[in-house]
């Protein structure tokens, strides 16, 4: 004779587990403390950066300048007095973007950018003119013997980089279509900060050149050539506020689809581990004496899902206030936080059923890890899809991997995030084809965890857990 389903035993199994979960100081910590002591770590990270400065980089630069006009104002663009006075105006560009983008906490935001620029030493470059006839591959030659010499190098005497720059770099020649070109080589693991330095510096003075031998006036030109833009402003059914195409195109759904993966797995895997663990320590047969197993596994599921939930509203209770304090509320509507809670529900059952599975079947976490792959195979495809999918919302693939479960509730709050509409059917279609797939994998899985929890010996294959469900 069939055994009633008790409600009521479902509600203390799932009080049980939501509650040997959620109340741990491991639980506690990793949820709350953890969060809370890396934003208060924040202030002390910046501190620790300023005053952790690397020794500035200093050595020669070699320069063959076949064309005899870039070598002088590349030597002055790149003397120290040039680069402070090029860092001293990104640090103000920096704290002036930092204002107006972080409101009242633009001050702490532009403090901590000037620190970090601060932090980057000046480096101390010294030019050397090698004439326009000198030989590239000798002084190339110069690096490799520092290199391989023995006894160590005055840093001031050590050669950084070797830059050619071509005859006609400034200067069409007669027949052809291109100026020419330069090209550096660079001593073995330089410093970036002095890489882009030099990079830049030589691309600078080249253009400068190329102005000053058209007869051009090089201050008219960049004058011309810098557009000033106010703030981008949205304006809605309220009034205006700060532009947000960013957070809405690529931010939100990326980030929706991240919790919901974590929220997903982290109850999954607590429900893997407490399964295998009573099953090992037998503890599943007092309990079965009890409950059945339909209402084992179900308690299981729904005190887990609750875990998940609650990492979802600490979290999203943060991203609230961030939003808040950042006054730009309107990239997250009702009914994307609707969705979003839908279809966590959705993705969590149909992965804890999985796990629920897995976790009956197996006797430890080590045999379990075959049976998971295919979980976690699943699991990383939103990873793989995310780009092309918030990049065209209603292109074919985006709707067709809307359909697909498992991954289908991460692919469609991906969708819903964008700013683009999707089409009522798709979502009301893709729940339908979700509880369609709860259905069935919950049915799947409480065949196998009948079976699996008393089972004990071999780990089974899928061929084993297909005989399993037809046995029960």
């Amino acid at each position: 004779m069939a055994q009633s389903f008790n409600i009521a035993k479902v509600v203390r199994i799932a009080g049980r587990e939501f509650a040997s979960t959620a109340l741990t100081k491991g639980f506690i910590i990793g949820a709350l403390v953890v969060p809370a002591v890396l934003v208060m770590l924040i202030p002390l990270i910046l501190v620790l950066a300023a005053s952790a400065k690397p020794p500035a980089v200093s050595g020669r630069i070699l320069v063959i300048d076949r064309s005899g006009q870039v070598f002088d104002t590349l030597a002055e663009r790149l003397s120290e007095e040039s680069i402070r006075e090029r860092r001293e105006r990104m640090a103000e560009r920096a704290a002036e973007f930092a204002q107006d983008a972080f409101g009242s906490l633009g001050s702490q935001v532009a403090g901590g950018t000037e620190a970090a620029m601060d932090a980057i030493q000046i480096p101390k470059l010294t030019l050397e003119s090698l004439g326009a006839d000198a030989d590239v591959e000798v002084a190339k030659k110069l690096i490799r013997d520092q290199i391989s010499g023995d006894g160590p190098i005055d840093p001031a005497d050590r050669v950084l980089a070797v830059l050619e720059i071509d005859e006609d770099v400034v200067v069409i020649h007669e027949g052809d279509e291109e100026f020419g070109a330069w090209q550096p080589f660079f001593r073995p693991k330089l410093n970036n900060e002095a890489v882009g330095e030099i990079e830049n510096a030589v691309e600078w003075a080249v253009r400068e050149q190329r102005y000053a031998d058209a007869d051009l006036d090089r201050d008219r030109i960049r004058a011309i050539d810098r557009v000033t833009q106010r703030e981008a402003q949205e304006v809605t059914e309220q009034g205006e506020q700060k532009d947000t195409s960013g957070l809405t195109s690529m931010v939100v759904p990326v980030v929706a689809m991240v919790l919901i993966l974590v929220a997903t797995f982290t109850g999954g895997q607590y429900l893997l581990t407490t399964t295998i663990e009573e099953k090992s320590s037998r503890v599943v047969e007092v309990l079965l004496s009890a409950v059945s197993p339909m209402e084992l596994m179900t308690g299981k599921i729904f005190g887990q899902m609750f875990v998940g939930l609650s990492l979802l509203v600490i979290y999203n209770g943060i991203g609230i206030f961030a939003l808040i304090a950042f006054s730009i509320t309107g990239v997250v509507s009702l009914s994307l936080v609707v969705y979003f809670f839908v279809y966590f529900v959705l993705a969590y059952i149909m992965f804890a059923s999985m796990m629920a599975a897995i976790g009956s079947a197996v006797n430890d976490l080590r045999e379990a890890q075959s049976l998971m792959t295919p979980v976690m195979l699943f699991s990383m495809v939103p990873y793989f899809f995310f780009m092309p999918v918030i990049r065209a919302p209603n292109s074919t693939l985006s709707t067709v991997m809307s359909f697909i479960p498992p991954i289908s509730p991460f692919i469609m709050i991906m969708r819903i995030a964008t700013p683009e509409t999707v089409p009522g059917w798709q979502i009301a279609l893709s729940i339908l084809v979700n509880l369609i797939a709860v259905w069935f994998l919950l049915w799947f899985a409480a065949k196998v965890f009948r079976v699996g929890l008393l089972m004990y010996g071999k780990p089974p294959n899928f061929r084993t857990l297909i005989r399993w469900v037809r046995m029960a």
